[in-house]
């Protein structure tokens, strides 16, 4: 009799085990929206010469997968305005885009609280500032391949961390000639998006970058999920006209979890 109850508890047990793990590797999936504020030092030797420091809103939208590996998707709108710091009537208007698709692989076992992730982004970056209505102006858009290194850290059912490393590999660099303007931009001022994807394709010397993210995420509830995020990008450029920035950027989320 004993051992016949011994049985029924270690299949019990053994049942509990299963679904934990068929739980566990359940795929979840968020749509969100985050909303966040961006502080901005630029020095584009295009425009001017000047340092610029600037900040403004930004909104994303984004769309993640996560079971053993994650998927992401995430597109950005941001805006504001630049001062030297000089003169406070030399005010530039500047505009940010962006669209990122991430695929990252699991490095560690589907059990530990702590994971590693490596993998491929495809980025698609645009920025575009102007002042007094195209008196001056400059732009710089870069569309390619990044290496994206990642962490998760499950601090309980709730809530987790996660950190990523983005370093571009394979970028195609789009900006304007020394004098701002030219035919071509003239020809296709009303369909930028020719612009945008007239790139060349560059290199590590010409081009460098590296974004860095960390956030916290807290499941309020089944279906909700509330994030805090701080990102830091930095950019450097080096041809005639020279593009170095750095931008951090706080911002907040709201996601639903199906």
């Amino acid at each position: 009799m004993k051992l016949k109850t011994t049985t029924i508890i270690a299949a019990f047990l053994l049942a509990l085990t299963a679904k934990a793990q068929r739980v566990t590797s359940t795929s979840k999936k968020y749509i969100g929206l985050d909303i966040g504020y961006r502080f901005d030092n630029l020095n584009d030797q295009n425009l001017s010469p000047l340092n610029q420091k600037g900040e403004g809103l930004s909104y994303s939208l984004f769309y993640e997968k996560r079971k053993k590996n994650i998927l992401k998707l995430n597109i950005n709108y941001s805006d504001g305005l630049l001062e030297s710091g000089v003169n406070d009537t030399f005010e530039t208007s500047y505009y940010t885009g962006s669209f990122n698709a991430s695929y990252l692989k699991s490095l560690s076992h589907s059990a530990k609280t702590t994971k590693f992730y490596i993998g491929l982004t495809y980025n698609l970056d645009v920025y575009y500032m102007d002042w007094f209505d195209q008196d001056a102006f400059s732009y710089s858009t870069t569309n390619g391949l990044s290496f994206t290194g990642a962490f998760t850290k499950q601090l309980n059912t709730k809530q987790f961390i996660e950190g990523s490393v983005t370093i571009p590999f394979l970028q195609y660099l789009s900006r304007p000639p020394y004098n701002g303007i030219n035919e071509f931009i003239i020809e296709n001022q009303d369909t930028p998006v020719n612009i945008i994807f007239d790139g060349e394709l560059t290199s590590f010397k010409k081009y460098k970058a590296i974004a860095w993210n960390i956030n916290y995420n807290l499941e309020i509830s089944n279906h909700i999920n509330w994030r805090l995020n701080y990102t830091l990008n930095i950019k450097k450029v080096i041809e005639i006209n020279k593009v170095k920035s750095v931008s951090n950027l706080i911002s907040t989320s709201i996601s639903y979890k199906f």
